[in-house]
């Protein structure tokens, strides 16, 4: 019989053991509300930057060696080309970003969004909106700054162009 219930705990010992990591990893997804808090804020900056036409201020918001991917592929990486793409926002007279979902961990956040922005071109305001992806990095002074941001509309690939998948409201 004792050794029936060694078994018995061995197995669930074992069993206990596989599936902690399962629970610890879903319960990491979860951010903490001083991370949703902060990452929060940083979209409210990025609004505000965005409605005021100070695209530097924007640009600062991601790391040095962040990366943008736009529909087909395209990647726009390092501060230069991530500078030239957001100054191609300069038209956009408003925007909002709602984030549907957060995760990950305190180190590492992705962000779920919906970007809606309002454009002046040629005198005519239209308004687009993009599903995006963003990678959130945690610097050395804690704060956050975006590594990744992948988006599904080409809005800014150029001043003159039209974006792709736009929806006219």
């Amino acid at each position: 019989m004792k050794t029936i219930i060694n078994k018995i705990n061995k197995t669930v010992a074992l069993v206990a053991l596989l599936i902690a990591p399962a629970f610890t990893f879903a319960q990491s997804t979860e951010v903490p509300n001083d991370v949703r808090s902060d990452i929060e804020k940083l979209n409210k900056q990025m609004e505000n930057d965005i409605k005021a036409n100070d695209m530097s201020k924007v640009v600062d918001l991601y790391a040095d060696e962040a990366t943008i991917i736009v529909p087909g592929g395209q990647k726009i990486h390092g501060r230069k080309a991530i500078a030239d793409y957001w100054y191609n926002f300069s038209r956009c007279k408003n925007f909002t970003s709602e984030i549907t979902e957060l995760g990950g961990s305190g180190k590492m956040v992705y962000q779920l969004s919906k970007w809606t922005f309002t454009c002046v071109k040629d005198g005519k305001e239209t308004t687009y909106t993009s599903d995006v992806v963003m990678v959130w990095k945690r610097q050395s002074d804690w704060g956050y700054k975006i590594q990744l941001n992948s988006t599904n509309n080409e809005v800014a690939l150029s001043e003159t162009e039209a974006p792709i998948n736009s929806a006219e409201k």
